[in-house]
């Protein structure tokens, strides 16, 4: 190329605006680039700008938009965020009411809701409050006690706790038998009937295994009395299974070494524990009643324990009569030697721990003081028997 040619143009379409400088004589001007030279070095990449160095006013306009979008932008958050504040103020809170939040509802049916209950005053406004915050899926289902014009950080910790289903409580004493609990469960859970627990508990009891109790006969003695918390839905099953679980919990607690090296097993324990209950209304004369039926099994002797005889007429009398203590019963230990085949109550763990280890006296009988005190003479012959019974026929007059 000659020094007086004119520079080529630039590949592509020139910039709006954009002249070329035309050079006039032959040789290059110092200290000046040619349009060819700045071409070569990238010219086409230059800003757009007059020769004076000021931007071209397309350049300017684009800047300014960029400018106004972000503010535009600010403004806009700055208005939500107002918004948002706006409805959750801090105010008085109202009177409680309840919220159900159903199992599945999405973000926006809670806040429906809540609207709907005067929780929260705009729904919307709760919405994206709690997006914003994390808490889009974290509020649990459930009833709620909540108030009108709840403040927004109680609230959302609230449902994001969530609720505890509401249970029943339901009390079985010491000494209860099968079909008293069946009465009772009954009576507090709703999911379960009477005839239900009785089916369960006797008649079709689950497996469960205990030295000396033959699978699948009644778990009378081994539901265990205690105070159980379920939900109304429990079913007679689940709570024979609580029971149960009670029962091995507590049964481990009781050392056996002394009943096994009289050959008696856990399950004989468990009989004598509970003929304990239903025959000692005082604590501090269970293992004494236990060291008068030990004793009795020693000598091969009748036991002659009146509760066992009310439990085969499937009722409690306050006195027996003669023609009761003739009942054809294998629970009539007037008649039968030995320990009645199961248990006729459901012991606590002190009855069972007495059964298990007995005071070591020579007791064999005892009969109740009936002075009101729920206390026995005990005695050792039977003559004392005899003496103890008149003193206690004398009490009672």
């Amino acid at each position: 190329m000659t020094s007086d040619s004119r520079p080529p143009a630039p590949a592509g379409p020139r910039p709006p605006g954009q002249g070329w400088q035309i050079y006039q004589g032959g040789g290059k001007k110092k200290g000046k680039k040619r349009p060819g030279d700045a071409h070569a070095a990238g010219w086409a990449a230059a800003e757009p700008s007059f020769s004076d160095g000021r931007q071209r006013p397309g350049r300017r306009r684009r800047r300014l938009a960029g400018y106004l979008l972000v503010a535009v932008l600010a403004f806009l958050v700055g208005v939500g965020t107002g918004y948002a504040r706006g409805y959750f103020a801090t105010g008085d809170v109202g009177a409680t009411v309840k919220v159900v939040i159903p199992s599945g509802a999405s973000l926006s049916a809670i806040a429906a809701e809540l609207e709907a209950k005067g929780v929260v005053k705009h729904a919307r406004a709760f919405v994206i409050k709690a997006e914003g915050d994390g808490f889009a899926t974290r509020f649990k289902p459930g009833t709620y006690t909540l108030h009108r014009n709840e403040p927004y950080d109680s609230l959302v910790a609230l449902l994001s706790k969530g609720v505890n289903a509401p249970t029943v409580k339901v009390s079985i004493p010491e000494g209860t038998t099968l079909k008293q609990a069946a009465v009772r469960v009954s009576a507090a859970v709703p999911g379960i009937s009477t005839a239900g627990y009785v089916d369960v508990a006797r008649d079709e009891p689950p497996p469960f295994e205990l030295q000396g109790y033959k699978p699948g006969t009644t778990l009378e003695g081994m539901l265990f009395p205690a105070t159980y918390e379920v939900l109304p839905k429990t079913t007679a099953a689940e709570f024979v299974d609580k029971q149960l679980a009670a029962f091995d919990d507590n049964f481990s607690k009781v050392d056996l070494t002394r009943a096994h090296k009289a050959n008696l097993t856990a399950y004989d324990v468990v009989i004598i524990a509970s003929m304990i209950e239903k025959e000692s209304q005082a604590s501090g004369e269970r293992r004494v009643v236990a060291a008068v039926i030990w004793n009795r099994l020693k000598k091969d002797m009748l036991l002659q324990i009146d509760a066992t005889v009310q439990y085969a007429l499937g009722k409690t009398k306050p006195m027996l009569t003669y023609d009761d203590l003739k009942i054809d019963s294998p629970y009539n230990t007037y008649k039968h030697a030995g320990l009645p085949p199961t248990p006729i109550s459901n012991p606590g763990l002190a009855a069972l721990k007495a059964a298990a280890d007995p005071d070591d006296v020579p007791y064999l009988y005892y009969v109740a003081r009936n002075d009101g005190s729920g206390r026995h003479y005990f005695s050792s012959s039977y003559e004392q028997f005899l003496a103890d019974q008149r003193k206690a026929q004398a009490n009672g007059q």
